[in-house]
């Protein structure tokens, strides 16, 4: 059996809220593919930017249409770090119902403290042979910064898989995280694509007339 079929886990992004309509941001998944797209050590985006913005939505594109490149994908809440770990729980579940002889996953079966699940599923993630996952860490806006004392903050890096190997996706509202390649995600700079998502979520068609469509023209026109 070859190594991506062994640590092969189905595609499921049942914890991530749904999106009901999404701009192509396409400069952006250009951008976190070339970086991820590369066979050497361990591969890291930061998509950075205003609550809001569109950076889980980006994430979530590229998860979906690049799904196929990775043997395995995992979305990790990190909005606190109970919450990181419980993730980290979810997805030792989705391996186990798929490889139930797992390796290194006895910690799940024998209800170990969440500590030790963390454990057990980065050293899943070392394994030779399992190379091709994505994490996605999504959420991460309360980093732990040098100088600053607060026990609220996460070191996001204790909980990254040590082996030189595997994806990684961190979103963050901080510029100020200083791992891997940062790629911003601005506000839309294309009149008309702001337009298009307040018809879809207003349910007015007639949005892109009058003066928002003179506006749209003018941009054009430059």
């Amino acid at each position: 059996m070859s190594p991506i079929r062994t640590f092969s886990v189905s595609f499921r992004l049942s914890e991530v809220s749904k999106v009901s309509y999404f701009v192509a941001r396409e400069k952006e998944l250009t951008d976190i593919h070339a970086t991820l797209n590369v066979d050497n050590g361990q591969r890291m985006v930061v998509l950075h930017g205003m609550g809001g913005i569109g950076k889980t939505q980006v994430t979530i594109a590229y998860a979906k249409q690049h799904k196929n490149d990775y043997s395995a994908i995992f979305w990790l809440n990190c909005k606190d770090e109970d919450s990181l770990k419980q993730s980290f729980l979810r997805a030792a579940q989705r391996i186990l119902c798929e490889h139930p002889s797992a390796m290194g996953l006895a910690a799940v079966k024998e209800g170990k403290s969440l500590e030790e699940v963390v454990d057990a599923v980065k050293q899943w993630f070392d394994q030779t042979g399992n190379t091709r996952w994505l994490l996605i860490y999504d959420n991460y806006d309360n980093p732990k910064l040098p100088g600053i004392e607060d026990p609220s903050t996460i070191d996001i890096k204790q909980y990254f898989p040590d082996a030189d190997h595997g994806s990684i996706i961190i979103t963050t509202r901080l510029s100020q995280v200083g791992l891997g390649r940062r790629i911003e995600v601005r506000k839309l700079e294309n009149i008309q694509d702001g337009l298009h998502i307040l018809a879809h979520t207003s349910g007015r068609s007639n949005v892109m007339e009058g003066p928002l469509q003179y506006a749209c023209a003018i941009q054009e026109s430059d």
